[in-house]
């Protein structure tokens, strides 16, 4: 087994926008689903890496890029 690190971020929210979101968090090292249910779109991104300081950019990254879009 390789050894790493996770990080995993959720969200929940209108489902309009959850599409929007998962295609933003379609990128490497990052596995995203989105589910609905009860009219609520429900998003989890799991980001692995090795090293743990590209972990850390990866996620600062992602972060900064659902930021953008929620202010949008």
């Amino acid at each position: 087994m390789v050894e790493g690190h996770q990080v995993t971020v959720e969200w929940s929210g209108d489902p309009s926008l959850g599409t929007v979101y998962l295609a933003a968090a379609s990128r490497p090292h990052c596995k995203a689903k989105l589910s609905e249910s009860d009219g609520q779109a429900h998003l989890t991104v799991h980001v692995h890496h090795t090293s743990l300081q590209a972990l850390r950019d990866i996620v600062d990254e992602l972060m900064v890029t659902l930021a953008d879009i929620e202010g949008e």
